[in-house]
């Protein structure tokens, strides 16, 4: 059995090879290939965006729905027009988040995560939910946080709130959909996302009070155009096509380390790293920083993207009943073992994006080595928290789940068999690693 990435690598590529010899990627997209050419049907829809928009209506049963290029756009694009100076996040979350609040000058206060789990909850917000201060909340991998506490403490301390859904596509809380509890949800619809339009996203506006919908609409934090994402659909068609089944076996894996190499090329310039650990804006006043010069900022959404998104809406529940499926394979599997699962009582495994674990009593790089040794190989993202390193002490949770979180694939096109390979191998190699001391694996340990 396989199951490779780049530890150290954001976005890393990882396998899986089941003991039957079946080889399936870490991640595949659920846009198909017919998916992809179907869309070109907006030739005969002159108003798809104007269609997805009541999709979208109906579907979160909000009346104001607004597109972006991205979801990390949507971000800068809503906090541009709040007049609040400070926004609180976790100190654990994408880097691209961090990158929408300085495009939006907005001034970052950290909040620690919480113990138990892989989000910051009301717990954390309460200490730094200040008046006049934006909430910015994330489901991390679709885990969903205590949404509607975090909602009520900013109304009681007259805070807005951001809700970002992006990766909890289609997750509900007690019946509710994840990206309609804050002020504003934002949904997104990247290429490696659960519904894929290439790129784009949606903010959806729960309090029309606070900002009016049409100047967030014709809001945008740098020059935008619309354009067919031709790049895109290529991108899409060649990794549906890498990830076949034969091909992948026979051909992809083979090629995987050349991955870099060909990302420099396609890019026309080298791969620039992402600086892990940003200063802390101090000032009471911050300057916007310019907004990327990439299409997750420039490019407005196409209806192409648009018509590709309505075919994926419509199939939503379907997907959400595999994810459900495929996520309770490994919840069971992992039930009465030392691997630690972060869903809360209740969660909805529908709108998970990765299922996220730990090895509390193991050391990761130990658990990746030997299972690198056995042709495992285990994806791991944002391995250092976003503070400044001289601030880590005030983060322990964060610092501890950047240093130990482990990601198991999710998509529709797993097979259950494979699944569960998966999470047995890796209760092998858990028990096959001696524990580490107690001052090693303690969270404040920074």
């Amino acid at each position: 059995m396989t199951v490779s990435s780049t530890p150290s690598g954001d976005k890393a590529l990882a396998t899986t090879r089941t003991y039957g010899g079946a080889i399936v990627p870490f991640n595949v997209l659920e846009t198909t290939n017919r998916d992809l050419f179907a869309a070109f049907v907006y030739f005969f829809h002159p108003d798809s965006i104007e269609t997805l928009r009541r999709a979208f209506q109906e579907w979160t049963q909000r009346e104001h729905i607004v597109f972006a290029p991205s979801g990390q756009c949507a971000i800068a694009q809503i906090l541009s027009v709040l007049p609040q100076q400070e926004v609180v996040m976790p100190a654990w979350i994408c880097h691209d988040v961090k990158v929408a609040a300085e495009v939006a000058g907005k001034r970052i206060i950290y909040v620690d995560l919480n113990k138990n789990g892989i989000n910051a909850t009301s717990t954390e917000y309460a200490a730094a939910a200040k008046p006049g201060r934006i909430l910015l909340a994330a489901h991390l991998f679709g885990v969903p946080t205590d949404i509607q506490a975090i909602c009520d403490l900013a109304r009681n301390r007259d805070c807005v709130t951001i809700e970002d859904a992006v990766p909890a596509f289609g997750g509900r809380q007690n019946g509710r959909l994840l990206g309609t509890f804050a002020d504003f949800g934002v949904f997104s619809f990247q290429q490696s996302k659960r519904i894929s339009g290439i790129r784009g996203a949606a903010i959806v506006v729960n309090n029309e009070r606070l900002v009016e919908p049409a100047k967030l609409a014709a809001t945008r934090v740098t020059a935008t155009r619309r354009t067919l994402p031709l790049l895109g659909l290529a991108r899409g068609l060649a990794q549906n096509f890498g990830t076949a089944p034969w091909f992948y076996r026979n051909v992809t894996l083979k090629l995987l380390p050349l991955r870099p190499r060909l990302e420099q090329l396609l890019s026309g310039h080298p791969r620039r790293s992402r600086p892990d650990g940003p200063a802390t804006v101090t000032s009471t006043e911050t300057k916007a920083k310019p907004a990327p010069r990439t299409q997750y900022y420039t490019r407005e959404m196409h209806p192409y993207q648009a018509e590709l998104v309505l075919t994926m809406l419509n199939r939503i529940d379907r997907i959400g009943e595999k994810i459900a499926q495929l996520a309770s394979i490994y919840s069971d599997i992992f039930r009465d073992t030392r691997v630690a699962t972060f869903l809360p009582p209740g969660c909805d495994k529908g709108g998970l994006m990765r299922f996220p674990i730990a090895f509390p009593e193991k050391g990761r790089e130990e658990i990746l080595r030997l299972a690198s040794e056995r042709g495992l190989y285990l994806k791991v993202l944002w391995s250092r928290p976003l503070p400044p390193e001289s601030e880590w002490a005030r983060f322990p949770n964060a610092c501890w789940i950047a240093r130990n979180l482990v990601l198991l694939p999710l998509y529709t096109a797993l097979d259950p068999g494979s699944a569960a390979v998966i999470a047995r191998s890796v209760v092998e190699i858990e028990r096959a690693v001696r524990p580490l001391q107690r001052a090693v694996l303690s969270r404040a340990a920074v």
